[in-house]
């Protein structure tokens, strides 16, 4: 406690008795106690906000990175659907009003 070993608690007691007396000194020591025991639990709840909150905020960085992964399968899912929809061309039928005609020709090949 504090770095204070059993005979420097010895001579502090000693001393305080005699500057307080007897009669006072077990009043200032139940103070004392009152105080230092609302001093630390004033701390713990500090810290308890300081170091506790911010976790119960946070997600671990495991689940940021896999939202992360998830994010970018679906990224690349959605480009490749695009490099897909843009090589794709549309496959027309070149109509005949002629009867029992029907010829498969792409409209780019027409010229």
């Amino acid at each position: 406690m504090f770095g204070i070993g059993f005979t420097e608690l010895i001579v502090i007691f000693i001393v305080a008795l005699l500057v307080l007396g007897p009669k006072r000194l077990p009043e200032v020591a139940k103070t004392l106690g009152k105080f230092y025991r609302e001093i630390k639990s004033t701390v713990d709840e500090v810290k308890e906000v300081v170091i506790e909150e911010p976790k119960s905020h946070n997600p671990p960085v495991e689940e940021k990175l896999s939202k992360i992964d998830d994010l970018e399968e679906e990224l690349d899912r959605q480009i490749k659907k695009e490099k897909t929809n843009q090589n794709a061309e549309p496959k027309r039928e070149k109509i005949s009003f002629k009867k029992g005609e029907k010829v498969n020709e792409p409209e780019s090949e027409k010229s």
